[in-house]
């Protein structure tokens, strides 16, 4: 985010938190809008390439969210978010090829999909198929 006016801290900070999803899923959380009270369920992917995913909500899925931890499945997976920044062009570069955010993250999408391939390692990091290779010292 960061743009040159700051449009994305003014808009982040009319967002009350509701609830965060917790330590699982560190990046998800729902929050309402003090401007316009709509609901919306936020997806905060700063660690590769800095981007967030909002998805506005109703009343009865916000409700079964703080009642119920019954959360939609759009941002559950952060493979999923990872790769919906790269699909909208938002990607990071990384001077260090082995920076250790991106070796923790190569592993962390290992961990939560085992079957996961190289490629798709590469994909959601946006980079080459050789340095995620590397990056999991296969």
């Amino acid at each position: 985010m960061g743009d040159a006016e700051g449009m994305d801290e003014r808009i982040f900070e009319t967002l009350d938190l509701v609830r965060n999803y917790g330590d699982e899923k560190w990046w998800l959380y729902a929050s309402t809008c003090r401007a316009c009270g709509q609901n919306w369920m936020v997806a905060q992917e700063e660690r590769i390439h800095d981007n967030y995913c909002l998805k506005r909500i109703d009343q009865d899925t916000l409700s079964a969210i703080v009642e119920h931890s019954r959360w939609p499945p759009d941002f559950l997976s952060y493979e999923l978010i990872l790769r919906l920044g790269r699909e909208a062009g938002h990607v990071a570069t990384f001077l260090d090829s082995r920076s250790p955010v991106l070796v923790e993250t190569a592993h962390d999408l290992r961990q939560a999909r085992p079957e996961i391939s190289i490629e798709d390692i590469a994909y959601a990091l946006a980079i080459p198929t050789k340095q995620a290779k590397r990056l999991l010292k296969v």
